[in-house]
C-alpha cells in the first residue's frame, strides 16, 4: 500500500493496525496536508455494512470536538474503501503511563478533556464502545485526542444491531466487533444490550489505570479477564498511590460500579467533578502530592517530612534553594465571581492598590463604566448621564483618573476622573476604530503623563501617543501594512507593545504579535493557528501572558522573552478548563481578573412593512442556539438558510430550515469556514476558509463534497459573492496591500481587482441584474454603501448614513443595510434606487444585544434574515501566588 496513490492521497507510511483495518500517513495532494488514512479491511466493504459505517462516520464527524480526531471523508478508490481523517502525531496514552501511574497535574490536564469529549459524543447519541488508553493519543502540542470512534453505534441503531456482544480474541488485541476486553463493562462483557454508561465504566478503568498505573480488573485470559470484570471489586486506587486526592478514589469506585444505574449517569458529571476536584487543587484546599490523612497517620515521620516542605516552600527558602527565581512558577487560588448582573460585564482594570476593578457593563441596557470594590458594596455606574457607549476602562498610575473608549463628541479615547464626572477627550479615533469591533483600551504610561490609543488610517493600525501635559503626539505603526491590530498593552518598561493581529475582533484565528518599540521590529508571539486573545505583561516586563484555546478550552498561558524581546522557548499554560475570555493582572500582580462567559447569537426573521417599521413582535425566532452564529445567506428558492456556526466547537457550515429550523453541518475541517453564499442555482456554495494557512476563496457542492480553493495568496481573501450568472466571484482581498474589491472566475483563474482607493472596501453584493456591485467603503471617511458597475468604474455612494453590508432586495430596486443612525441601536434600512431616499424598517428596542453585522442581513423581499447576538460574561477575580 505504501506509495499507492488513493484518489488524491498518496500513501507514505504506515501506522499501525487494528480490527477496523490499516491506519497510514497519507499526502492530500489538492491541499498539500497530510492526513491519517484507515484502510477497510476486506468485510466491511458489502453494500450495507458500508452504508452504516458511512452514516456513522457522518455523525462522528458532526462532534468536531476539540478533544475527539476529526473525520474529514468516507471515500473509495479503485475498489479500496477508506476514510480519512485528521493526523495526530504524538504519544499514546498507553505509552505515557508509568507503573506508578500519572503525576496529579498529568492526569488531571488528560482526565477532563477526555470525559468532556466523551460527553459530547453521548450528548449526539453516540455510544465509543472500544476506550482504552491505545485509543488515546496526547499530541506533540499536549492536546488529548481520542483516535478511534470506529466501534461507536448511534444511539438507535443498539437494539437493531442483532450481533453478539461477546469478545471473539484475546484480551490484548482489538475486537473486530466489539471492542478490547479489558475495558469492558460488565454489561458489554454479558452481551447485553448497552447504553452510554458503558462508555463510563471505560473511562473508570482509564482513570483508574492513570492514578495506579495498574489495570482494576486481571486476568490471563479472556475468560479470566471478563470473570475479574463481572465479579471482582478492586482495591482503592488511592491505596495503591496514597500521594494522589481520596476523592480520584471516590471518583474510579463510581465509575466502575457494576451496576449501571449506580455510576455516574452522564459523563458531564465525571467532568463537573474532575473539574471540581482540579479547582480544589489550584485554590491549595488540596495540594498536589499531599498524602490522604488516614495515610498520613500511618507513616508519621512522612507527614513531618512533607509539612516541613510545605513550610520551607511557603516561606520561599525552598524557592530560593532549588530552583532560580527566573522560573517564577504561578499558581492561582481562591476564584471568586465579582459580578453578577444580567448580561455583560467586561474589559476590567484594576486600581493601582487592587481594591477595585473597573469594567465595561451593558447591565443598565447601555455601555457603561463600572466600579466594584473587592471588599464588597454595590457597584458604581461612573457614565450613567451618557447614553451612548462608553467601554474600555483604564485606571491612571496614582488611582485619580479612569481614561475609557467612547462615541460621545465622535469615537475616541476620553479621561474622567476616577469617582466620576465631566470626561474630556484626549485622542480622536474619526470613526476609524469602532469599539464593538475592535476593543482597545487606552494604556497609560508609568508615570501617568502619557496616553496610548489604537487609530486607523486607511489600512494601517497605529499606536498613538499623546502627551497629556503638552497635547503632543506620535504614532507607532502596528504590524505591516493593512494590519488589524487590538487588545493592545503596554509593557511596563514601556519597550514594547503587544497586541492582537487578525481579520477582526470575531476572528478565531488570531496572532499575539510584539512591537519594539526602539526600532519597529515587530515579532510573532504565537503561531497564528489558534485563537490568541488579550495578552497583558508581567510586573517585570519578563512575562507575557495571554489567553488562548490551543490547548481546547480559552485559558491563560504565559510566554517568556528576553531582553530585546525575542521567545524563550514555547508557550506554559497556566489554567485548564476555565474558559476565560480576557485576564488581566493587578500593578503589583498579586491578583488576577478575568472575564468568563460566552458569545451567543441567534437568526430571526422580521417581515419588511410599508406602513411602519417592524418590532420584536412582528419578528419570529428561526434558531434557539447556545453558540455563535456569525454570517447567514438564503438558499435561491428561499427554503433554507446557510449560516457559519460554532455549534460544534469550530466555526463550521451549516443548513437550516427555515420551516422547521432543523439542522444540517455542511463541513467539518478542523479549521474555521466562514461568510457561506449560495450559488444562484443552488448548487454550489462559495465561502472563505483558513484550510490552506490564509484565508482564501472555496467553492463546494451543496451536503457533502470535496471543497476547491478558487484564490491562493499570501495575505486575506473574504466575504466571496456570486456573479448572478454563477460565471464570477467577488470578495474582499488585501493582496494589493489595502482592503480591495477583486473578482475571479468561479472555475479559478487569475484574479482581477475592482477598486484600488487607500480606504477599505469590504462586503461586495451583485445586483441581480449583474450590472452593479454595491459594497460598503470607508473612502470618505465613515462607512456608507457604495456601487460601482460590475464591469469596473468610478464608484458612486448610495447611503448618507452610517451603513454596513449591502443586501439587494430581489427586484434590484431596493439595498437593504443596518445602520445605528439616529439611535444607540443597530436597526436595520433601506434605500431607494429610483431617488436615494432612506427608510428604517425596523425598531429594535427594547432587547438585551446587537446585531451581527458580519454578513446581516439577507432578504426575500417580504422579509428580512438576521442574526441578533446575546452575550452573557461575568468578570472573577483569583489570587496570585509565585513559587
Amino acid at each position: 500500500m505504501i506509495g499507492r496513490t488513493l484518489s488524491h492521497y498518496k500513501v507514505l507510511e504506515k501506522l499501525g493496525s487494528g480490527g477496523m483495518g490499516d491506519v497510514y500517513v497519507a499526502e492530500d495532494t489538492k491541499l498539500s496536508r497530510k492526513v491519517a488514512l484507515k484502510v477497510l479491511p476486506p468485510e466491511m466493504a458489502s453494500e450495507e455494512r458500508l452504508m452504516r459505517f458511512e452514516r456513522e462516520a457522518k455523525a462522528v464527524a458532526a462532534l468536531d470536538h476539540p478533544n475527539i480526531v476529526t473525520i474529514y471523508s468516507v471515500e473509495e478508490s479503485d475498489g479500496v474503501h477508506f476514510i480519512t481523517m485528521q493526523l495526530v502525531r504524538g504519544k499514546t496514552l498507553s505509552e505515557l503511563i508509568s507503573k506508578k501511574g500519572l503525576p496529579l497535574n498529568k492526569f488531571l490536564e488528560i482526565a477532563i478533556p477526555l470525559a468532556d469529549a466523551v460527553s459530547a459524543a453521548h450528548e449526539k447519541g453516540i455510544t465509543h464502545r472500544d476506550l482504552k488508553p491505545d485509543n488515546l493519543m496526547v499530541s506533540d502540542e499536549g492536546r488529548l485526542k481520542i483516535l478511534d470512534f470506529g466501534l461507536a453505534k448511534l444511539k438507535q441503531e443498539f437494539a437493531a444491531e442483532g450481533l453478539s456482544e461477546l469478545p471473539t480474541q484475546s484480551p490484548t488485541q482489538e475486537g473486530r466487533i466489539l471492542g478490547t476486553v479489558a475495558y469492558m463493562s460488565p454489561e458489554q462483557a454479558e452481551g447485553k444490550q448497552i447504553d452510554h454508561r458503558s462508555d463510563i465504566f471505560s473511562i473508570g478503568i482509564i482513570l483508574y489505570e492513570m492514578a495506579t498505573g495498574q489495570r482494576p480488573f486481571q486476568g490471563d485470559t479472556t475468560a479470566s479477564m471478563l470473570s475479574s470484570i463481572l465479579r471482582d471489586t478492586p482495591t482503592s486506587a488511592t491505596e495503591l498511590n496514597p500521594d494522589l486526592p481520596r476523592d480520584i478514589g471516590r471518583i474510579t469506585k463510581r465509575c466502575l460500579s457494576k451496576d449501571p444505574e449506580r455510576r455516574y449517569q452522564t459523563a458531564k458529571d465525571v467532568r463537573n467533578e474532575l473539574e471540581e476536584l482540579k479547582a480544589d487543587v489550584d485554590s491549595g484546599e488540596v495540594f498536589e502530592g499531599t498524602p490522604s490523612r488516614q495515610h498520613a497517620k500511618g507513616k508519621p515521620w512522612l507527614f513531618a517530612v512533607k509539612m516541613l516542605v510545605l513550610v520551607l516552600a511557603l516561606t520561599g527558602t525552598l524557592t530560593y534553594f532549588l530552583r532560580p527565581p527566573a522560573e517564577n512558577v504561578l499558581r492561582l487560588t481562591n476564584p471568586m465571581q465579582l459580578t453578577v448582573a444580567v448580561g455583560v460585564e467586561t474589559e476590567p482594570s484594576w486600581s493601582p492598590e487592587g481594591g477595585r476593578l473597573a469594567y465595561a457593563s451593558n447591565q443598565s441596557g447601555n455601555w457603561d463604566i463600572w466600579v466594584s470594590q473587592l471588599g464588597g458594596g454595590p457597584p458604581v455606574n461612573l457614565t450613567a448621564d451618557h447614553t451612548g457607549w462608553d467601554r474600555n476602562p483604564s485606571w491612571s498610575p496614582d488611582g485619580s483618573r479612569i481614561a475609557f473608549y467612547s462615541e460621545r463628541e465622535g469615537w475616541g479615547y476620553f479621561i474622567m476622573p476616577a469617582l466620576g464626572g465631566p470626561a474630556r477627550k484626549v485622542i480622536a479615533a474619526g470613526g476609524y476604530v469602532h469599539s464593538n469591533e475592535f476593543h482597545n483600551a487606552p494604556l497609560w504610561s508609568s508615570e501617568g503623563k502619557r496616553l496610548v490609543g489604537v487609530v486607523r488610517e486607511g489600512a494601517d493600525t497605529f499606536a498613538e501617543i499623546v502627551s497629556l501635559e503638552t497635547g503632543s503626539s506620535e504614532r507607532v505603526l502596528l504590524g505591516t501594512a493593512s494590519s488589524t491590530g487590538w487588545d493592545l498593552s503596554w509593557s511596563p518598561d514601556e519597550r514594547f507593545f503587544s497586541y492582537v493581529y487578525g481579520f477582526s475582533h470575531s476572528s478565531q484565528i488570531t496572532q499575539i504579535r510584539l512591537l519594539r518599540v526602539s526600532d519597529g521590529t515587530d515579532i510573532a508571539v504565537t503561531d497564528g493557528r489558534s485563537n490568541d486573545r488579550s495578552p497583558s505583561w508581567s510586573e517585570d516586563s519578563r512575562f507575557l501572558y495571554f489567553v488562548s484555546n490551543r490547548g481546547g478550552s480559552m485559558d491563560l498561558w504565559r510566554q517568556t522573552l528576553g531582553d530585546d524581546g525575542t521567545l524563550q522557548g514555547s508557550p506554559a499554560r497556566i489554567t485548564t478548563g476555565v474558559g476565560m475570555r480576557s485576564a488581566v493582572f493587578s500593578s503589583d500582580g498579586s491578583k488576577l481578573a478575568y472575564r468568563r462567559g460566552t458569545n451567543v447569537s441567534n437568526i430571526w426573521s422580521i417581515p419588511i412593512l410599508q406602513d411602519r417599521p417592524a418590532t420584536w413582535a412582528d419578528a419570529r425566532q428561526l434558531t434557539f442556539e447556545q453558540a455563535f452564529i456569525e454570517f447567514l445567506d438564503l438558499s435561491p428558492d428561499g427554503d433554507q438558510l446557510i449560516v457559519s456556526s460554532d455549534r460544534s466547537g469550530n466555526s463550521d457550515l451549516w443548513m437550516i430550515s427555515i420551516e422547521d429550523g432543523t439542522m444540517q453541518q455542511l463541513t467539518t475541517d478542523p479549521t474555521p469556514d466562514w461568510a457561506p453564499k449560495w450559488s444562484p442555482d443552488g448548487k454550489e456554495i462559495v465561502f472563505y476558509a483558513y484550510r490552506s494557512g490564509t484565508r482564501e476563496i472555496w467553492v463546494m457542492p451543496v451536503g457533502f463534497g470535496s471543497a476547491r480553493q478558487i484564490t491562493s495568496s499570501e495575505t486575506t481573501s473574504a466575504i466571496p459573492a456570486w456573479s448572478p450568472d454563477g460565471r464570477n466571484i467577488v470578495f474582499g482581498s488585501r493582496e494589493s496591500g489595502n482592503y480591495d474589491i477583486w473578482i475571479v472566475p468561479a472555475e479559478g483563474g487569475e484574479p482581477r481587482q475592482l477598486t484600488t482607493d487607500p480606504r477599505q472596501d469590504y462586503y461586495p453584493a451583485w445586483s441581480p441584474d449583474g450590472w452593479w456591485l454595491a459594497f460598503r467603503s470607508m473612502r470618505d471617511g465613515t462607512a456608507r454603501i457604495w456601487r460601482m458597475l460590475a464591469e469596473g468604474g468610478a464608484p458612486e455612494r448610495m447611503t448618507s448614513i452610517t451603513s454596513w453590508a449591502p443586501a439587494w432586495s430581489p427586484d434590484g430596486t431596493r439595498i437593504f443595510f443596518h445602520s445605528n443612525h439616529g439611535t444607540d441601536l443597530w436597526n436595520f434600512w433601506e434605500v431607494s434606487l429610483e431617488n436615494r431616499a432612506e427608510r428604517v424598517v425596523t425598531d429594535l428596542a427594547g432587547r438585551q444585544g446587537s446585531v451581527v453585522r458580519a454578513g446581516s442581513p439577507v432578504t426575500d423581499g417580504q422579509y428580512l434574515y438576521f442574526v441578533w447576538q446575546e452575550d452573557f460574561g461575568d468578570i472573577w477575580v483569583m489570587d496570585v501566588v509565585r513559587e
